[in-house]
């Protein structure tokens, strides 16, 4: 398993996700990959997470990840990392506000031997999220 070519590869999608480019971001997940972490009424598949990112990117047109910290041992990478985006459409319900919406997560990829992601758990803080928000 080559561990750098793993991050390379993470950072290399979340640059594309920076940048709005969601297929060249998808494009760093197997097929078939398993999403952990998605709304419920979502499939947890490369399928799924688009239809999240894309209502994510509507309703926060400069959705963006800052990456703090990568730990990658084998074929598994764990990144602690903050999303920020400027509230422009519907969120959770909630009409547009204007604020610059800030939350911390932890997300954890696997690999398979050519570099994809097979598996990945995002864990955010939804909580801070929805107090931004003014539902808690």
């Amino acid at each position: 398993m080559d561990e750098n070519r793993n991050k390379q590869n993470t950072l290399a999608a979340i640059e594309a996700f920076n940048a709005g480019d969601l297929e060249r971001y998808l494009a760093s997940y197997a097929p078939d990959a398993v999403i952990h972490g998605l709304p419920e009424h979502l499939e947890p598949t490369v399928s799924g997470h688009h239809e999240f990112l894309a209502s994510m990117r509507e309703a926060l047109p400069d959705f963006s990840a800052d990456v703090h910290a990568i730990v990658v041992e084998g074929d598994t990478l764990a990144a602690r990392l903050t999303y920020t985006g400027t509230h422009r459409g519907m969120l959770h319900g909630v009409r547009p506000t204007g604020k610059v919406l800030r939350w911390d997560a932890m997300n954890f990829r696997r690999f398979n031997d050519e570099g994809l992601t097979v598996e990945r758990w995002i864990l955010g803080d939804n909580l801070s999220l929805l107090r931004q928000l003014g539902l808690v």
